[in-house]
């Protein structure tokens, strides 16, 4: 679990980092509010067991200071007045604590896609600019790029539906609790007096359906910015691979009817007729080729260098290209060339 981790941090970049913090704080909020409303839920049913009892005091310990206040102010009275103001007085308490930390994961659920976002304009950022120096070459040059703009924008996208899951149970809880604490304090609040409902009594009215608070919107993603961004990716790639060449430079294989095919993993070295020699799209002496060898089989120990050479380029040429790349550290140096037909 930890390597993966390691692997997704590294392959993603920077951006992680926050994207992740995101996704610890709506963890955090989003447990901290569950154990809470479950709390206020199993102090709810402990107040209307302690006032339907014979000793409400005694069964009041224990409970929070707003269900403990409550308790005690409708246990010593039965003025209808006094017990709709304690109600009122409950919930104007309780309510922003039951609120507090949604709106929060909502910001979060939105936060994260455009982290992921920046990761993946980030990500192309630095394929353009591996593009700059080395030109259109061998795709492994441009993998670190492409994996921080997808790992980003995946990583970003899974963290939103998270944290969607967890605003909505969140959400649920809180409007059901709300429910039912205003239903049992309509009915707490009233007494054995009648001034309430003649006007002469006090003018504090409990009316729950005003005290809570107006439904919000829900969180979205806004898919537009992917949408462009992924569009861009798409045509990058489809131009990309109709440009590419092997090379860099167009040489005319030698044919040979032992040929196989070339592998996946392979550092790509053009030699044209004049001797010039080309790796991933650009012209190279023979100590820049040593370099790009030795960094490329650092990364991978098992690649392997392909010399695409022209069949009128000079043979001691070959040769020296192909000693470069054994002393920069390539264990499989090969020569290409197109498959003859024995027909």
């Amino acid at each position: 679990m930890v390597d993966a981790f390691v692997k997704l941090f590294n392959e993603g970049g920077w951006v992680l980092y926050p994207i992740f913090l995101v996704s610890i704080i709506v963890w955090y909020i989003g447990i901290g509010k569950a154990v809470r409303l479950r709390s206020y839920g199993g102090a709810r049913r402990r107040l209307l067991s302690a006032l339907g009892g014979n000793a409400p005091a005694a069964s009041l310990a224990g409970l929070p200071p707003a269900f403990r206040t409550l308790g005690e102010k409708l246990a010593a009275s039965r003025r209808s007045s006094i017990r709709q103001r304690a109600c009122a007085e409950f919930m104007v308490t309780v309510v922003p604590q039951v609120q507090n930390g949604i709106s929060t994961i909502a910001a979060c659920a939105v936060i994260a896609p455009l982290l992921g976002l920046l990761g993946t304009i980030t990500g192309m950022n630095n394929m353009f600019s591996v593009i700059g120096i080395f030109g259109f070459g061998n795709p492994t040059i441009m993998s670190s790029g492409i994996s921080i703009a997808l790992q980003a924008t995946l990583t970003g996208l899974g963290v939103a539906i998270a944290a969607f899951f967890v605003y909505d149970f969140i959400r649920r809880a809180k409007t059901k609790l709300l429910d039912n604490l205003s239903n049992d304090l309509e009915r707490l609040g009233e007494g054995d007096d009648e001034e309430t409902e003649t006007g002469k009594g006090d003018d504090m009215h409990f009316a729950p359906q005003r005290l809570l608070p107006e439904a919000t919107e829900k969180p979205e993603i806004n898919l537009a910015p992917f949408v462009d961004i992924m569009t861009v990716l798409l045509i990058f790639f489809v131009v990309t691979a109709n440009l590419y060449v092997e090379t860099g430079v167009d040489v005319s294989k030698p044919k040979a009817m032992s040929s196989k095919p070339m592998g996946q993993k392979s550092i790509l070295v053009g030699i044209t007729r004049e001797g010039t020699v080309h790796v991933y799209g650009r012209q190279v002496n023979l100590e820049r080729l040593k370099l790009i060898v030795e960094q490329e089989t650092a990364k991978q120990p098992d690649i392997s260098v392909v010399i695409i050479a022209d069949r009128a380029a000079d043979v001691g040429r070959a040769v020296e290209v192909m000693d470069n790349c054994m002393l920069a550290g390539a264990q499989k140096v090969s020569i290409a060339a197109s498959k003859e037909s024995s027909l």
